[in-house]
């Protein structure tokens, strides 16, 4: 409904904020209920199979299918948050209602603020959901299918996994060959009563029964300043892993399955004992890049929702889609630069946020001037 106003009668500044986040607020909803939906549906073709070709129990499959929902709101938060700024501001557009505003005095650059008020909401919540929710749901989720492949034969190791075991100690594999059953760049610390823990590191190991058979490694001691106290070389150690392997397995976690805290505590730990942690330090970042990637997406969504007004909403939908496919093509990109060294984790992990949020200021001053 459009607004007929004179400048005299123009709403006080509070009261249009809080119209428009309302406007916003109203399109977050509804694009996050039909992105979701959609996930939903393409994770349904993958749990299917589950089903009908890998007989999985139901059960199984809706625990999945749960467990999973607040990663999928993570994801379509910032998309969501593209989609509707540009249709709120092409409703507003539409009816006349911007004509009025900056016929009132008010310029672009204001009446972009409610929307990213609107979009620091959502993507504190987002953060929240990503950094409190999301770890321990990817943790149930991923028990569960290592407890379908524990029944069906050996356990799955993977690279770049922890692992924790009833004694306090934590086991890390920085690379694994499945077909020889091969360990490489092994860490084990045992936590103890000191500031740091007891480190033992080994070249290789195998996995025999309960024991992993370590060779070429070197035990560490620390003090309580960091500094190593005590170092021991051993070509051979046995480490005996006393609980059950399906225990055991479950205790496994990787970056996604942990909270910001608990991966820079792994990180550090991991640096202490002179280990690469690139890997982990750009999931980190993106454990704040990505949740924040609606403000970002607001300041595109704006100023795109203004220049396609005379034109179909089709038109800002595909722009939307073609924006978000070059974020995650330059998302991956820079994360994979960064895991390899050519980027800081840091940068590999904001430098897409960083590109966008030039593009989107560039943007509205130029819609500012029309």
């Amino acid at each position: 409904m459009a607004i007929n106003i004179s400048i005299r009668k123009f709403p006080r500044p509070r009261i249009l904020d809080r119209y428009i986040v309302k406007e916003v607020m109203s399109f977050v909803a509804l694009a996050v209920s039909a992105l979701t939906i959609m996930l939903i549906m393409e994770t349904l073709f993958e749990l299917m199979d589950m089903l009908i070709n890998k007989k999985v129990a139901w059960p199984y499959i809706a625990k999945l299918l749960a467990y999973r929902l607040p990663a999928f709101l993570v994801v379509t938060f910032p998309v969501s948050l593209l989609a509707s700024s540009e249709l709120a501001i092409g409703r507003l557009s539409t009816d006349g209602e911007i004509t009025a505003m900056r016929a009132g005095g008010i310029s672009i650059r204001r009446i972009i603020i409610p929307f990213l008020i609107a979009a620091l909401a959502i993507s504190i919540l987002a953060f929240v959901i990503n950094d409190y929710i999301v770890p321990e749901a990817n943790h149930i989720s991923q028990n569960i299918i290592r407890e379908i492949v524990l029944k069906k034969g050996p356990p799955n190791i993977k690279r770049n996994v922890f692992f924790r075991d009833a004694e306090n100690r934590y086991f890390y594999i920085n690379q694994f060959d499945e077909k020889n059953m091969l360990m490489q760049d092994i860490m084990i610390y045992e936590m103890t009563r000191e500031k740091f823990p007891r480190m033992i590191t080994a070249k290789k190991g195998t996995w025999v029964i309960d024991t992993w058979k370590l060779e070429n490694g070197t035990i560490y001691n620390y003090d309580e300043e960091g500094k190593i106290t005590y170092e021991m070389s051993f070509t051979n150690m046995d480490i005996m892993v006393k609980e059950d392997l399906q225990k055991f397995f479950k205790n496994q976690r990787t970056p996604q399955e942990m909270s910001s805290k608990e991966l820079k505590e792994q990180i550090n730990i991991l640096k202490q004992a002179g280990a690469d942690t690139k890997n982990f330090e750009v999931d980190l970042h993106m454990k704040y890049s990505i949740p924040f990637s609606g403000l970002i997406f607001v300041l595109l969504g704006v100023p795109l929702g203004l220049r396609v007004k005379k034109g179909s909403k089709a038109t800002g939908i595909i722009l939307s889609i073609v924006l978000v496919l070059f974020y995650y093509i330059l998302l991956s990109t820079t994360r994979s630069f960064g895991r390899e060294g050519m980027l800081t984790p840091i940068l590999a992990a904001w430098l897409s946020n960083i590109i966008f949020g030039i593009l989107g200021v560039i943007i509205m001053f130029r819609a500012e001037k029309k």
